[in-house]
């Protein structure tokens, strides 16, 4: 299909509210039309091909973006008000296609402050979390430790510095850790 900017785009078998998901090329799909995603979350791999990756120690005042909803986990920096260039970022989506965010630190994410929000959150989003985390296999030490490293050449691009958070955008927009500042 082609786009309103001229771009043309693939509909992949992965689906987002009931809809395809656009991807800037057939070589990104799989057999079965999903996205094909990288090895180690898309970091750059050292010589065993474990993740390179080190404490994001994100901290009150800092900004962080994404392309896509809140439920997703990947972010990067921006830097004296600069957000990484969309090429440098390794998505399969067409540019413009997902909406762009950013969020800013709220609070520094660490234990202390992931146990405080926590003990202030209401029991059905105590629950809501602990199934999360069951479902997609994350503990409250992901949260508090997101992760940060380059991104590998992947989808035709790559480059930029990315941030994987311990879950998703929305769970530290519920615990106090971020606020969305710019859609």
């Amino acid at each position: 299909m082609t786009l309103e900017n001229g771009e043309v785009a693939y509909k992949s078998a992965d689906l987002v509210n009931g809809q395809p998901v656009l991807v800037r090329s057939r070589n990104f799909l799989d057999e079965a039309g999903k996205i094909k995603w990288p090895a180690a979350n898309g970091f750059v791999v050292d010589s065993a091909g474990n993740p390179i990756t080190k404490p994001a120690n994100l901290k009150a005042g800092q900004v962080i973006d994404r392309f896509g909803s809140n439920s997703g986990r990947f972010t990067s920096p921006v830097e004296n008000g600069q957000k990484l260039a969309y090429d440098t970022r390794g998505l399969p989506y067409p540019e413009g296609y997902q909406i762009y965010h950013q969020y800013e630190v709220v609070k520094d994410i660490n234990k202390a402050n992931y146990e405080k929000a926590y003990n202030q959150l209401n029991d059905m989003d105590k629950f809501q979390l602990k199934m999360d985390m069951e479902e997609f296999g994350f503990r409250p030490e992901d949260i508090y430790n997101p992760q940060r490293g380059e991104i590998a050449k992947i989808f035709g691009q790559g480059g930029g510095i990315q941030i994987q958070l311990g879950t998703s955008v929305n769970w530290y927009e519920k615990l106090g850790f971020l606020r969305e500042v710019k859609r």
